[in-house]
């Protein structure tokens, strides 16, 4: 789910059905799947799983949504979606942020690591130098420093970049005492 920040009563939530978009703060949903999957799928049993949809922080009518089957992009609020990341070495992406201080930039995962764009996921750069061997679950941006972004893998841990993922660092975890 992510909501559009220029306009806060616009939603989009992304499903094993595709995408809905709620322009009414979501008291209605309308599915907005044009380009992005076939009818026949979502009747069988290979329906499309949107694991990550992102409204573009610079360019509101652009949405991207990462999907066990690829990236899609829209550019005019959901009307009609286009497959983009084709050269991604997986395309099974489990997570898509963008850079809230600079257009176009977009960072995917696969099964493979972390993969970066600077031209609105045309081309695409790995970014997983320090992350071998680990299933990332989840990537996250600090809201104050787009240099510093965060993995969440499973079984391995959390893992840190300062340089907008030419390097990881696995992060120290200590448990806190209980009360």
């Amino acid at each position: 789910l992510d909501c559009d920040p220029r306009q806060p009563q616009t939603l989009y939530a992304g499903t094993s059905g595709g995408v809905y978009k709620s322009i009414d703060g979501a008291r209605t949903w309308k599915m907005v799947n044009n380009g992005l999957v076939a009818a026949e799928v979502l009747k069988s049993s290979r329906a499309l799983s949107v694991t990550r949809i992102k409204v573009d922080p610079h360019e509101s009518d652009t949405v991207y949504t990462a999907t066990l089957s690829g990236l899609y992009v829209t550019k005019d609020g959901g009307q009609v979606w286009t497959r983009i990341g084709k050269t991604l070495s997986d395309q099974m992406l489990s997570d898509l942020i963008l850079d809230h201080t600079h257009p176009h930039v977009v960072y995917v995962t696969n099964r493979d690591g972390v993969f970066r764009s600077e031209d609105g996921g045309i081309t695409w750069e790995a970014r997983s130098a320090g992350l071998t061997n680990v299933n990332i679950r989840a990537l996250a941006m600090s809201a104050v420093d787009s240099d510093v972004l965060y993995v969440g893998t499973n079984g391995k841990g959390l893992f840190r970049t300062h340089d907008r993922g030419v390097s990881w660092e696995a992060v120290p975890l200590v448990v806190a005492e209980s009360l």
